[in-house]
């Protein structure tokens, strides 16, 4: 039976694919323990060491003083736009990242009876993307003008995020079938984003000295380095019933206390001619500002679930509500506002450095399954949906107010792994496969099918966007996780 799957779980490793991870997600976590090769559904039982994210009121499950410390040892991404930048250019990449994950210390206070405590530092949420692309044509864009014009049109986003929490939650067992616990977090978000486009298009023979040369070009940037602290408390129960343990945890809504950005934005055209072949007047329309108060929130969540205990297997399930957040201003501008030249685009200018961001309301669901091979051996496995709670629906370059662009669509993990205990310490190693995919989104640009302007698009030269883009994202994530258990006999 050892063998058997133990050869399962090296089939797994070498068959799965491979790709990326988005935020926007609220189960976009995995913190290499027990509970992350159970999909993370444990909130009914099985949390460990995690117990004081899941529910807190499974601390006083453990009644000995346990140290943990996990490590995501890679985590390799493979993803694809497809059509993203144009009918036939899209873009595709792989990256590969090492990252520490959770670290924690459970007491066990002698003069309280049945009650523990945990303290625990996490990467809740870690994004790092970076596309970089560009496309070259020669054509005759400049109507204006006779002959081709070369036609260079570059891309680049950058997108790291990072919500980081410190932890402390103290359960107590009231009898053997129900336990009460509370969790309070301090959560701190740091994030840059960068958001490019320039397009330009000049003569074809560049290298004349005479008055043949000539340029016309655009440029649309945004940059945002900003960070915010807040607070967020969850309560947990706990209640056993024969086999089966079920479990109730409620995450309140963030609170902000500190936060702020920087962040410059312009938009720019020089030598752009209208659709009656007039030249239009060169326009800059240009803002920097720091310590914009900033503000990423949180909802109010609700997570039940259930586990069944067998002999030597058990089977897990948690599902998790997500409340919906109106729409609210991630960003606030400050004074005097922007430098204005020309504004022939017409950019609403008032309050431009102003970013809103929604949350729609989402509901997860995981599912788990842990089974005894031998003495001190487990072998277990899971599946969890991942749903976005904000959409992709295109670049946000042009709209206003504006919001911070993100590639995220609907995810789905799957995850398979095995743990033993070796003198006192519980050893977990696992794979997480992650997998979305979605078509028929709006492009982020379409730089194969240029027009010198669209006005009412506040499109130069650029073309339109259609509703062509597909979205293919992979992740394999290698867990490895150590658990020392310092009271355990």
């Amino acid at each position: 039976m050892v063998k058997k799957s133990i050869f399962i779980l090296i089939s797994f490793l070498l068959s799965a694919l491979l790709v990326q991870a988005q935020s926007n997600r609220h189960w976009n976590n995995s913190f290499n323990t027990d509970a992350s090769l159970l999909s993370g559904a444990v909130v009914g039982g099985g949390s460990g060491i995690t117990a004081i994210f899941y529910n807190p009121a499974q601390i006083a499950d453990i009644d000995y003083q346990k140290f943990a410390i996990s490590a995501n040892i890679f985590s390799l991404y493979i993803y694809d736009y497809e059509k993203a930048l144009g009918q036939e250019d899209g873009y595709s990449d792989w990256n590969f990242k090492v990252q520490p994950r959770f670290v924690a210390f459970l007491l066990r206070p002698k003069r309280w009876k049945s009650t523990s405590i945990e303290l625990a530092s996490f990467t809740r949420d870690k994004v790092s993307s970076e596309l970089r692309s560009r496309n070259a044509l020669e054509l005759d864009l400049i109507k204006s003008r006779d002959g081709n014009e070369i036609y260079l049109a570059d891309y680049y986003y950058r997108m790291d995020y990072e919500d980081y929490w410190l932890s402390i939650g103290i359960a107590k067992k009231f009898n053997e079938k129900f336990s009460v616990g509370i969790s309070g977090y301090h959560s701190y978000i740091g994030f840059k984003y960068d958001y490019e486009i320039q397009t330009r298009a000049f003569s074809a023979d560049p290298t004349n000295n005479d008055d043949s040369f000539y340029i016309s070009q655009y440029k649309n940037v945004q940059s945002i380095t900003g960070y915010t602290s807040r607070l967020l408390f969850k309560l947990g129960l706990k209640y056993q019933l024969n086999n089966w343990q079920f479990g109730l945890a409620v995450q309140s809504p963030s609170i902000r206390y500190l936060g702020d950005s920087k962040i410059y934005r312009e938009v720019s055209m020089q030598n752009i001619h209208n659709q009656n072949g007039d030249l239009l007047p060169n326009m800059l329309v240009s803002e920097f500002q720091e310590d914009l108060p900033t503000n990423f929130k949180d909802p109010f969540s609700i997570a039940l679930g259930a586990t069944y205990a067998r002999e030597k297997s058990s089977f897990y399930f948690t599902a998790e509500y997500f409340a919906a957040i109106d729409r609210y201003k991630l960003i606030t501008d400050q004074p005097p506002g922007p430098y204005v030249t020309n504004n022939i685009l017409g950019i609403r200018t008032n309050n431009w450095l102003d970013y809103y961001a929604q949350n729609d309301d989402v509901t997860n669901i995981a599912v788990g399954y842990r089974v005894n091979l031998a003495d001190e051996i487990e072998l277990m496995t899971g599946f969890r949906t991942d749903f976005v709670y904000d959409n992709y629906k295109g670049g946000y370059d042009n709209r206003y107010p504006s919001e911070i662009t993100s590639f995220s669509i609907d995810q789905y993990h799957t995850t398979l792994g095995g743990q033993f205990t070796i003198f006192k310490t519980d050893i977990i190693a696992g794979l997480q496969y992650s997998f979305a995919f979605d078509k028929n989104l709006k492009q982020v640009a379409n730089f194969s099918e240029p027009q010198e302007i669209i006005p009412d698009q506040r499109l130069v030269l650029q073309g339109e966007r259609n509703n062509v883009m597909g979205i293919k994202e992979h992740t394999l994530s290698l867990f490895l996780g150590f658990t020392y258990n310092i009271g355990r006999d």
